[in-house]
Order: C-alpha cells, then structure tokens, then sequence
C-alpha cells in the first residue's frame, strides 16, 4: 500500500512540476478584453481605457476588443473605461484572467428629448435647438481646441479587409507633434510626426495585389475621384479630421467645416449621452439632396457638450444608393485634458474594388482522356483541409459527372477522378473543353480567400490612430528623424528610443 501511494505522489509531483514548467516557458505579456453593452451583448467600439495610476491609455478598436500589458496587473493598477452613451466603470487589472478574453460590460446612460425633427434656424425651444448647437459648436473650436504646441504618442496602424479577414495589418507607435490649431496640419513646418516603432505584422496574412496604387482598372473606388491632397498614409488620415482642419478642405460634402457643415447638412434628430456626468448632446445629420444628387446619401452624427459646446465626437458617412456598405466612413473623437480637448482617437476607411489578381480561382481546368480524371490548377496555394468531392460539381453536355475522388497533386493542383459508371462513351481525345462545365463552391486558398466566380472583389482600406499619452506644451524636440510626408511609412526611419518601451500596439485580437 505504501509504494502504491508513493507511485500516485510521484505522478502528481511530475504533473505540477510539468505545469510548472509549461507556465514558466509561456509566461504571460499581455491581458487580452472585450467590451460589450450590458442587456444586447453588442461590442461597445472605441471605449476609452485609461490607467488610475499611470494616466495613460488604450482605445478599444471597432469590436470592443483591447489588450494591455502584463505589468499593469503585477502593478495591481485599474482600468477606467469610458464611452460616450455609457456609464464609466472601474476595473482592477488584478481582477482580469490570464490566457482569455476578458468580457467587461458597460450599461448604456442616453436620454431621449421631445424634440424630433429641427431643419430650419428657427424653433421655439432655442436652447436646444440642433442648428444653433452645432452652430455655436462650430463658432466655440478656436476656445475648446488648443493653440499651444503639444504632442500626442499613439498607436497606428492601417490594413485592409477582406470577407472579414485582416491583410497587410502595418503598426506604429508614433509620437505627432502639433503647434495648435491655428496651422494648417498638412503644410505648417512644425507639425511632424515621428515613428517610435514599426512592425509588418506576418501573423496576419499580406497580399501585395492589395497595396498597389489605385489606376481605375485593378484596383479603384467605384464613381469617386481621387485627390492626391495628403501624402502618406498617416496624412491622407490627418486630413480626414474636419475639426482639426476647420478652416481648411477636408473631405466630401463636408468641405471647409467652419463654412459649409451647417449649409450642406438637416439636422434631424436630437437626444442627451453622458460621458461621466457631464451632458453631452447627440445631433443627427444627413446632407442635403442637392449636394449628394440621386447616386449618394451622407448621414452621421456630432456630439455637442452642454456646457462649452466643445465637439467630442463626429461620425460620417457616405453610401452609393441602394448599397449598405458605406463608401467610406470616418470616425473622430476628442477627449478633454484641462480645460481644452485633444484628439482621442480617428479611424477612417474606404471601400475599393480589385480585380481578378486578388480574387482566388481556379485558372486552368485539364482533362486526361486515358486517367478519365480532370486536372484543376488554382492561382493560388490551397487550405487542403476545405477540399471536398462534393463541392465540384461537373456535366458533360448537361449530363452529370460523377467525382469518385480528389487527390492533392500539389499546392495549387487537384485530380478529379469521375467514377467510371457515370463517364460517357462519347468522350474522346478530340472532345472540346467548352462542353464541360465546371463548378466549384467552398475551397479556400492559404490566405483564407473562398474561391470567387466574379472577376472582381470589394475590399476595405482602414487607417487608424488612438492616442495613448497627451503631452501639452510640450516642445518638438532637434534630435528626431521625422516621417516625409510623401514617402510610404516603411520608409521611414524609426527612432529607438526608450520612450518607446512604454506603449504598446494594440494588435487585434481576431485575425
């Protein structure tokens, strides 16, 4: 009895110290969560989190989803996290699980207004009246918004997407620096930017069909010009952002934002958000007929403060008629530090289409008389676990061919072997290829692209900043290598600095 309690003790010491060992080799980095609405379950996208102790901060991205580093639970810190329309909560770091994603939920805090459709400049209830909000919003950016230097360290990063699946996801954290809002951010000298650190994620898949220029044949955006105003990636986002170029053009039907917001655009809806306890208003918007014609719409929203009319936030959209996908949309928020706002974070996206170079297909379709076999080759490297028989259906002349088999030839190739009871007499070596038909349905490529019967296929372009740190008044330091503004971000030069180490790159978390 005793050696037999001696082997149980000796396979439980191995067990722990094998557990032991495994949680040592794979120690943890980083706390992975989730934010969703308390009742719907719905993401909460681009909630605030800031640090108690630090001040410092993340954004969750469109899914609700964020991670942050290790240390922050060793420093048994706390999560603050806020989100307009919603009550702010208080997390402790310690209190999140390692290996897993973390569901925080937050309860909605709105308040619906009598008022429901205002389109003029006059209304009985003046004091909440949308026109005149936005009108004063508009009026009070040269108080709400700072004229002083300062500089924002965020995390960047721009990819496109495709049936749901991140390419080419680029990241940066990057450190802008901005002599206030009396310059023009795209030509004033003193407002550069600067790359910290910079990754080519290869975790998610890359595609360089998707990254060349746009030429109006293989790669355009449906019934739009393109303007070559903005440079880089990082500048075509900074444009973007008509708050902080209210004087100047930023994107369509929004215009100049000082001149031409309130003529462009009704003012429809009006209701009360908080952010904390302050009182925010919601107003939404769409832009009049006679400037998006029959082939467009533009709808979004702007949230007013009740007490300043500083503008925290402004969503826009545009849409072909009769598509739900919009054309582009962009998203902005600014948060207050002191008296004055600072942008939050942007993220804008547009639609384009690319041609057959991206979609996965199957280019070539051979028959071997003697094998009584096709031979199908595709333009791309296969996920041989999607490969069925059942998912190639085949006809000669309207009669169906029986798949017997399918064997993986090599990465991009598969053999067809059609059972011989259904195989036709009448095909010989002279038979022509048109007489077959060939479907496929199912098959992904290793880049998880589902074989496409259309030559043409819709993506997303996505660039994206969320502030982590603010730093105000604080000067552009000499010994920086700055981005050039019309040259690609990977060519940048990055500097290593040890600032560096204390942000981090919100990777999503969903590949």
């Amino acid at each position: 009895m005793k050696a037999f309690t001696g082997k149980i003790l000796l396979v439980l010491l191995l067990f722990f110290m094998a557990k032991s060992a495994h949680s040592q080799g794979k120690s943890v980095e980083a706390l992975f969560c989730k934010i969703i609405e308390t009742g719907t379950n719905y993401p909460v996208p681009y909630a605030t989190i800031q640090f108690k102790h630090t001040g410092k901060g993340v954004i969750a991205n469109i899914d609700g989803d964020f991670r942050i580093p290790y240390h922050y639970k060793k420093a048994k810190d706390s999560l603050i996290i806020s989100c307009l329309g919603y009550e702010t909560k208080q997390v402790a770091a310690a209190a999140l699980e390692d290996y897993k994603t973390n569901i925080i939920t937050l309860k909605p805090k709105i308040e619906l207004l009598n008022q429901v459709l205002i389109k003029g400049k006059k209304t009985k209830s003046k004091d909440l009246e949308a026109y005149t909000l936005v009108k004063k919003a508009i009026a009070s950016i040269p108080l709400n918004y700072p004229k002083e230097n300062y500089s924002s360290i965020g995390y960047y990063r721009d990819y496109q997407v495709v049936r749901g699946q991140y390419y080419n996801l680029n990241e940066a954290i990057i450190e802008s620096f901005d002599a206030g809002f009396d310059t023009d951010i795209m030509t004033d000298n003193y407002n550069e930017s600067a790359i910290l650190s910079y990754k080519e994620n290869e975790e998610f898949p890359r595609d360089s069909t998707l990254l060349i220029a746009y030429d109006g044949a293989s790669k355009y955006i449906k019934n739009t010009t393109l303007s070559g105003q903005g440079g880089n990636e990082l500048g075509i986002l900074n444009i973007h952002n008509p708050i902080r170029n209210f004087e100047h053009l930023s994107f369509s039907f929004v215009y100049v934002f000082k001149r031409k917001f309130l003529e462009n655009h009704e003012f429809e809806t009006l209701r009360k958000v908080y952010l904390n306890d302050d009182v925010i208003y919601e107003i939404g918007f769409k832009a009049k007929k006679r400037l998006v014609g029959t082939s467009h719409r533009a709808l979004g929203k702007i949230y007013i403060a009740k007490d300043d009319f500083a503008i925290h936030k402004l969503e826009y959209s545009v849409f072909e008629i009769n598509n739900e996908n919009p054309l582009f949309e962009v998203e902005i928020e600014y948060k207050p530090k002191g008296r004055l706002m600072y942008l939050n974070y942007i993220t804008f996206n547009n639609r384009f289409v690319v041609s057959d170079q991206f979609v996965f297909s199957a280019k070539k379709v051979d028959f071997n008389i003697y094998e009584q076999a096709f031979y199908i080759s595709f333009n791309n490297a296969l996920d041989t676990t999607t490969v069925d028989r059942k998912d190639f259906k085949l006809k000669y002349q309207k009669r169906k061919l029986m798949v017997k088999s399918v064997e993986i030839v090599d990465e991009s190739t598969v053999k067809l072997q059609i059972a011989e009871w259904s195989f036709p007499e009448t095909i010989d070596e002279n038979t022509n290829m048109n007489e077959f038909d060939v479907r496929i349905k199912n098959v992904y490529d290793i880049t998880n692209r589902e074989i496409s019967k259309s030559p043409k296929i819709e993506a997303a372009q996505f660039r994206e900043f969320f502030a982590q740190d603010i730093f105000v008044n604080k000067q552009k330091p000499s010994n920086l290598e700055f981005i050039l503004r019309y040259k690609p971000l990977s060519e940048a030069k990055v500097n290593n600095l040890e600032i560096a180490n204390s942000y981090w790159m919100n990777t999503p978390l969903k590949k």
